[in-house]
């Protein structure tokens, strides 16, 4: 589980860390298999190389273990 303050990376680039700053859920409007609608959750990550703030899909993200 990734908590606010862990140092993240997005799977498509591993030598560029970040942190969590924020986790934020948006609400879906549309409609599943499943008949229900779907949370979608982000991660605000900064990346101090680049002095910026990212919002980045939870499924892309992995934490990086020291």
């Amino acid at each position: 589980m990734i908590r606010t303050g862990d140092k993240v990376y997005h799977f498509q680039n591993s030598s560029r860390l970040g942190t969590v700053v924020e986790i934020v859920s948006q609400r879906n409007n549309q409609m599943t298999v499943g008949g229900t609608t779907d949370a979608r959750v982000f991660y605000k990550v900064y990346f101090p190389d680049t002095k910026s703030y990212e919002m980045i899909l939870s499924g892309d993200v992995f934490k990086h273990f020291d």
